[in-house]
């Protein structure tokens, strides 16, 4: 599938925000770790927040990552 592709899906399916602080430093460490895995910056953290609900015992839904 496209990138753009599926992005444009991940916006269809993802329509929440949430904002967040954080030190200066985060979002280009993020965005570093994101290219890592070939994902945006986005989706890294979606990911992340999702095995940390998970390893606190919490089911967000399988559905919260695409």
């Amino acid at each position: 599938m496209a990138l753009a592709q599926k992005n444009s899906e991940n916006s269809r399916l993802f329509t929440e925000r949430m904002f967040v602080r954080c030190p200066p430093a985060f979002p280009l460490a993020v965005e570093r770790a994101a290219a890592q895995y070939l994902m945006t910056s986005s989706e890294y953290i979606r990911r992340s927040v999702f095995e940390r609900l998970k390893a606190d015992g919490i089911d967000a839904g399988a559905s919260m990552v695409a």
